[in-house]
């Protein structure tokens, strides 16, 4: 396969027709050229994570692609798919429970795209071979995977039983192997290359307590991203990772962040907050881009430097 035919993963016709050939951020840079110098002497508005009003709006990039997000009833998967749906991706939403896949699929139509819904759970094998087969009759070309499901039975390593041992190497390590299986195999079939987005997390950098079993499952994610990204490459397939930091919604546990955790956090992270779904949901974006067609077998660190700096105190 040539690189030209490689990169068939581009932007929808009609979108770039209605742009009249030009993304819009280069439109936006060329109206800049016609400005008058004084205008530059003006500041700019400040950088700002408290007014998210323009985040996730969207410009159609992803119309006519067809996406499968595991987990995505609820936390960070449920903003994942919300941000790829705004981009016009079509979803496929996967959750435990049949209620909660019904009503993320309601949303996302109402987002004005195509929708399908099929409840699994990724610590039984068969679950996940079901998923993939579903996927893929259901939307024919399949082009964006996201790995996004997980969970963590915190414990001390040595009161690790077998079945939990078992049950979290399922859902964070082996479905996820599964599905990018079904996904590398349809993408490869339909010729237009695609994307795979697997999910670890910080404890990989720096070891969370009580959960070897989760951060040795996700250090093999890190390791399937590269080497699935080595052997895809030439499909024009890209594979590349996402590893959270402390995260305000956080995957696979139970309850709600307290306001007492929440500040301990806060003074441990040096941009003096907790991570948020549009922070992970912006890099998945990334990801999935037409842009990201050289960036392959990589996994990003998104966590306000949590795991990079000596502290004093």
């Amino acid at each position: 396969m040539s690189a030209r035919d490689r990169d068939q993963y581009e932007y929808p016709q009609h979108r770039v027709d209605s742009l009249n050939g030009f993304h819009p951020y280069v439109m936006y840079m060329e109206d800049t050229h016609n400005v008058s110098n004084e205008s530059h002497r003006e500041p700019s508005p400040p950088y700002r994570d408290d007014d998210r009003s323009a985040w996730g709006r969207g410009y159609g990039r992803l119309t006519g692609k067809n996406a499968l997000v595991t987990g995505s009833t609820r936390g960070l998967g449920r903003t994942m798919v919300e941000w790829l749906a705004r981009e016009g991706a079509n979803i496929v939403v996967s959750g435990r429970e049949q209620g909660d896949v019904d009503d993320s699929v309601d949303a996302m139509r109402n987002l004005g795209v195509t929708a399908w819904g099929f409840p699994a759970d990724l610590s039984l094998i068969e679950d996940a071979h079901r998923l993939g087969q579903q996927t893929v009759e259901a939307v024919g070309q399949l082009d964006i995977l996201v790995n996004n499901a997980g969970m963590s039975i915190p414990n001390d390593f040595w009161e690790v039983s077998d079945d939990e041992f078992d049950y979290q190497l399922n859902v964070n390590l082996r479905s996820p192997f599964i599905l990018s299986q079904y996904a590398a195999r349809a993408m490869i079939e339909h010729g237009r290359g695609g994307r795979i987005v697997n999910v670890s997390t910080v404890g990989v950098f720096a070891a969370h307590p009580d959960r070897a079993v989760y951060n040795l499952a996700k250090g093999g994610v890190q390791s399937m991203t590269q080497n699935l990204g080595y052997e895809l490459g030439p499909h024009g397939i890209t594979v590349n990772c996402v590893a959270p930091g402390n995260m305000q919604d956080r995957p696979g546990t139970e309850g709600e962040v307290t306001d007492e955790q929440r500040a301990r956090s806060e003074r441990q992270i040096p941009v003096g907050r907790v991570g948020s779904g549009d922070d992970i949901a912006t890099t998945v974006l990334y990801f999935c881009l037409p842009e990201a067609a050289y960036l392959t077998g990589q996994t990003l660190l998104v966590d306000g430097l949590l795991a990079n700096y000596l502290r004093e105190h």
